[in-house]
C-alpha cells in the first residue's frame, strides 16, 4: 500500500491512517499479550494507547502482603502512573506454614513424603509465612504501604478482600477476576494457589484486624480524603472484630478529616471482642467498659450515601447496627436514652449534641445477618425514608416481644414484617428493594428456639426465587417511587410467617404445606 499521511509525517502501515479513536477501540478487543505486543511496534501506537492503557491496567490494583509491595512503591514514584491510580485493594491473601500439610481426608499427601501436601514446597512456604509476619510486626508493611500514599494523589478508594473479586470490564483473554500482585510468584514458588476456592484466612487469625488497623494508620497519616472503605472477609465465621475500628487519640484529628467525606463503608464485622494481636477465640461478651469500636469509627463518617454492614459468626450484638440507628433516631427527634456501654464514649456525644445531622443523605443501606426488636428497625428506617433508595436486607430476622400482641396474636397483622413494610409504603423513598432469608422470632413460641421462617406468596411484581421444590424466601424489585410504594403494600399482603404450632392460636401463621399447596394452585412449580 501506498505511504498515507497522517498529520505532517508518512508512515507505511495502515495501521497507523486509522483516526486515534478507532485505533484504541480496535485495540479494546486484543488480549492482554496482543496489546502489549502491539504497544511495542513503534512510539505512535504506544502514544495512541498509552492513556487507555494506563486506566485500565494501573487505576485499579490488588497487592497481597509481601515484598511485592515495592512493586507498589514504584508506581507511586512513577509520575504518571502514579497519577492513575485510583482504587487500591490488598489481599487478605494469608500465607501459613500449616498449609503444608496434608489432607488425610482427601488423600492429598506427596507420595515421597506422607508429611506434606502434594504439590507443595513446605520450606519455602515458610520461609514466606516467615517474611509476611515480619512485615506486620516490624511496622514495614506500614512503612511501605504509608510511603505509597503520601505519593499516590489519586487514591479515593481503600479495599480489604480474602477472596476473588470480578474484574470490570474483562478484555478478551484476560483474567475474569482480580487477583493480588504476588499470587503468581507466591504459586510458582510454595505451590500454594490463592485462584482456588480454598479459604485464604484461618478462622482465628487476626490478620484483617491488623492490616485493617494499619491501612488506617496510613490513611491518616498521609492525609488521603477517602470516598470508599470495603473490607470484605467471605468467610462466615469472621469478620473484623471491635478492636480494627479502634481510633487512638493520636491519630484522631487527621483519621476523622479523611474519613469525613466517606462516601461508602462496605465492612464485614464480627460483634466480637479480640484484643489485637491475640490468637484467642473471640468473646461473644464485652466487659462492662467494653465498647464495640465500629460505632465510634461511625461516628466519623457522617456522610455515608452507602453503608453495607453483614454480621459474621457468633455475635454477642445480636441487631448488629439496627439498634444504634434507632437510638440515632430518637436522639434526632429530641428523646432521651438510655447509656449504653456497648456504644461507648462516642456516643455520650451524640447524647451531649442530638442536634448533629447524621446519615442525612444515606442513600443505600444493606444489613446481614442480624437479629432486631422489631421498634428498633422500624424507627431505623423511618428516619432514614426521606433519603434511602436503595434497601437490601438479608438474614435479618425480627423480634416479637409479649407486648408486640398486634403483630402476634391479631390473625390481621400476624407478623412483624407485614407491619414495617405496610409502614414503609407510606413514607418511603425506595427505587429499589432486595429481602432475602427473612425471620420472624417470637417469645411465645418455643418451636426451633423461636426462630420462624419467612416465606413468600407467588406474585406477579418483582423477581421471586427460593430453593428447589421449596419455599419463595427471597423477593426484589426496582422502579419509581410510586411503584416501589405499591410493591410495599404487595410484599406486606404476600410475606406470611411459617410455623404449624402458632397457626393454632392464630391463622394468620401459616404451615409449609399450606404454601406450598398456593403454590400449586397457581399451577406454578419451583
Amino acid at each position: 500500500m501506498d505511504d498515507t499521511h497522517v498529520g505532517t509525517r508518512l508512515y507505511r502501515s495502515p495501521l497507523l491512517w486509522l483516526p486515534c479513536e478507532l485505533l484504541v477501540h480496535t485495540a479494546s478487543y486484543l488480549p492482554p499479550e496482543d496489546l502489549f505486543s502491539l504497544r511495542l511496534t513503534c512510539r505512535r501506537v504506544e502514544t495512541f494507547l498509552y492513556e487507555t492503557f494506563s486506566d485500565e491496567f494501573f487505576s485499579d490494583r490488588r497487592f497481597m502482603v509481601t515484598e511485592c509491595l515495592k512493586c507498589l512503591l514504584n508506581i507511586s514514584k512513577h509520575s504518571y502512573m502514579s497519577k492513575r491510580l485510583s482504587k487500591l485493594t490488598i489481599g487478605l491473601d494469608r500465607l501459613y506454614s500449616s498449609d503444608a500439610l496434608p489432607s488425610f481426608t482427601l488423600q492429598n499427601w506427596d507420595a515421597d513424603n506422607p508429611h506434606v501436601r502434594r504439590g507443595i514446597e513446605p520450606y519455602k512456604l515458610e520461609e514466606l509465612a516467615v517474611e509476611q509476619n515480619w512485615l506486620i510486626s516490624s511496622g514495614r508493611f506500614q512503612l511501605l504501604l504509608g510511603e505509597a500514599l503520601d505519593n499516590l494523589p489519586g487514591i479515593v478508594e481503600l479495599s480489604l478482600r480474602d477472596a476473588k473479586a470480578a474484574r470490570e470490564p474483562c478484555r478478551p483473554g484476560s483474567s475474569p477476576v482480580l487477583v493480588s500482585y504476588g499470587t503468581a510468584e507466591v504459586r510458582r514458588q510454595t505451590g500454594i494457589d490463592f485462584l482456588g476456592d480454598d479459604r485464604h484466612l484461618h478462622s482465628q487469625d487476626q490478620f484483617a484486624d491488623v492490616v485493617f488497623s494499619i491501612a488506617m494508620l496510613a490513611t491518616a497519616r498521609s492525609g488521603k480524603k477517602l470516598h470508599s472503605i470495603t473490607a470484605d472477609v467471605r468467610r462466615q465465621d469472621m469478620g473484623l472484630s471491635s478492636s480494627a475500628f479502634v481510633i487512638p487519640k493520636s491519630i484522631l484529628g487527621s483519621l476523622g478529616l479523611s474519613l469525613q467525606g466517606l462516601r461508602t463503608l462496605d465492612v464485614a464485622v464480627g460483634f466480637t471482642y479480640i484484643p489485637l494481636g491475640s490468637f484467642a477465640h473471640g468473646s461473644q461478651g464485652f466487659l462492662q467498659w467494653q465498647p464495640h469500636y465500629l460505632f465510634s469509627f461511625l461516628e466519623h463518617t457522617p456522610n455515608l450515601v452507602c453503608l453495607r454492614v453483614r454480621s459474621r459468626g457468633n455475635s454477642f450484638l445480636l441487631d448488629g447496627i439496627v439498634n444504634w440507628l434507632a437510638r440515632l433516631a430518637d436522639l434526632s427527634n429530641g428523646k432521651q436514652v438510655e447509656a449504653s456501654n456497648a456504644y461507648g464514649d462516642p456516643y455520650s456525644n451524640i447524647n451531649r449534641k442530638p442536634s448533629t445531622p447524621r446519615f442525612q443523605v444515606l442513600q443505600e443501606l444493606e444489613l446481614e445477618n442480624m437479629i432486631a426488636p422489631t421498634e428498633s428497625l422500624s424507627k431505623a428506617l423511618l428516619h432514614l425514608a426521606g433519603s434511602l433508595r436503595r434497601l437490601r436486607l438479608r438474614m435479618v430476622g425480627l423480634t416479637v416481644t409479649t407486648g408486640d400482641e398486634e403483630l402476634d396474636n391479631n390473625a390481621r397483622s400476624p407478623n412483624a414484617w407485614a407491619f414495617i413494610l405496610r409502614q414503609m409504603s407510606t413514607s418511603a423513598c425506595l427505587e429499589d428493594l432486595q429481602v432475602g432469608l427473612l425471620g420472624h422470632h417470637t417469645v411465645t413460641c418455643t418451636s426451633n428456639g423461636n426462630r420462624h421462617q419467612v416465606a413468600f406468596l407467588k406474585s406477579e411484581m418483582g423477581v421471586q426465587s427460593g430453593p428447589s421444590n421449596g419455599l419463595l424466601n427471597t423477593w426484589s424489585h426496582a422502579g419509581s417511587t410510586l411503584d416501589m410504594k405499591e410493591f410495599l403494600v404487595e410484599v406486606a399482603e404476600k410475606t406470611v410467617v411459617i410455623c404449624s404450632r402458632c397457626k393454632q392460636r392464630n391463622s394468620g401463621y401459616r404451615s409449609s404445606e399450606d404454601v406450598l399447596l398456593e403454590y400449586s394452585n397457581w399451577g406454578w412449580v419451583l
